[in-house]
């Protein structure tokens, strides 16, 4: 049966590159006293250096970057010593202060990008209050946070809808659903400060009261906007009824598809809900034809700019 090997890693310390001379000498002297068992007055002595010194000066003694006494060899130990008697005052390795000198423009970045961030974030929540139906309140969840921030939600004062029934209980988080299980534990409402539960401004831009009219779907919208560019007619003909259609889109392998694509329970849901109509006098489609052609109302084109 093979045996069972224990491999442990070392650190491997970058190479020194020390920017004094007497680099050397020190670092022969602090091997000349690295020879036995280290006592508690060397330990003291040694902490007493970093602590009077700084980590700056002794990654400058080392010439790389000291770890710590804790994690340093003994010898680093005694060099730091050798180095204070002697009241030396090196400069940092260039490498260093180049890595140095890339983190702190690293770190300058990241605040201008976060400002940057806030600063569209408070832009976008003054665009959705400025045009909200009610007056949006925020608060924040005080029961969970995340990497140290906690989650701000939009909240209102009264119950609010969006879609076609997606139901947002007054004084509760936007986000949330009306049968949650465990409802968000909301603080007070917050002054000057900006949502940023995603969730949350999605459902800002879309809620609207319960006595507003229901925005319309997608397929309606798209509709809505072939009326606008003047493409839906009522279309007349010797042998057949009247037909709605769509004279810039084609129907192949139907019916009078040349003509256009017929619409015409989709209209008819429009007209239902006040969006369009038709003209009361004929006119001449692109094509030639003879129609009425269908144009959106005031009510039709408030639906189509929401």
């Amino acid at each position: 049966m093979p045996r069972r090997i224990a491999v442990t890693g070392l650190p491997s310390w970058p190479a020194p590159e020390p920017t004094y001379s007497e680099y050397n000498e020190v670092r022969q002297e602090a091997r000349n006293r690295d020879r036995g068992p280290i006592g508690g007055q060397c330990i003291a002595r040694m902490q007493d250096v970093i602590q009077r010194r700084g980590y700056d000066w002794c990654t400058a003694v080392l010439g790389r970057p000291f770890p710590g006494l804790r994690y340093a060899p003994s010898a680093d130990g005694h060099m730091l010593v050798v180095a204070d008697e002697r009241g030396l005052e090196p400069e940092l390795p260039q490498r260093i202060r180049q890595a140095r000198a890339e983190e702190e423009a690293q770190r300058e970045e990241r605040q201008t990008r976060a400002a940057a961030k806030t600063e569209a974030e408070d832009r976008q929540w003054s665009l959705l209050v400025a045009t909200a139906p009610v007056t949006f309140t925020v608060r924040e969840n005080t029961r969970h946070s995340q990497m140290g921030k906690r989650c701000r939600h939009v909240t209102a004062d009264v119950d609010l809808i969006s879609g076609r029934a997606r139901l947002h209980k007054a004084c509760a988080g936007l986000c949330e659903t009306p049968d949650r299980p465990t409802p968000l534990r909301l603080s007070d409402p917050l002054d000057a400060q900006s949502p940023n539960c995603q969730r949350c401004l999605e459902y800002a831009g879309q809620v609207r009261t319960l006595d507003a009219p229901t925005p319309p779907t997608c397929a309606e919208s798209a509709l809505l906007e072939r009326v606008r560019c003047g493409a839906v007619f009522t279309l007349y003909s010797f042998h057949s009824q009247p037909v709605i259609r769509d004279t810039g889109q084609r129907s192949r392998r139907t019916r009078g598809g040349a003509l256009g694509r017929k619409v015409d329970a989709a209209m008819k849901g429009l007209a239902s809900k006040g969006w369009v109509q038709a003209d009361d006098e004929r006119s001449t489609t692109d094509s030639g034809h003879d129609g009425r052609r269908w144009r959106l109302t005031e009510a039709g084109t408030a639906a189509l700019e929401d």
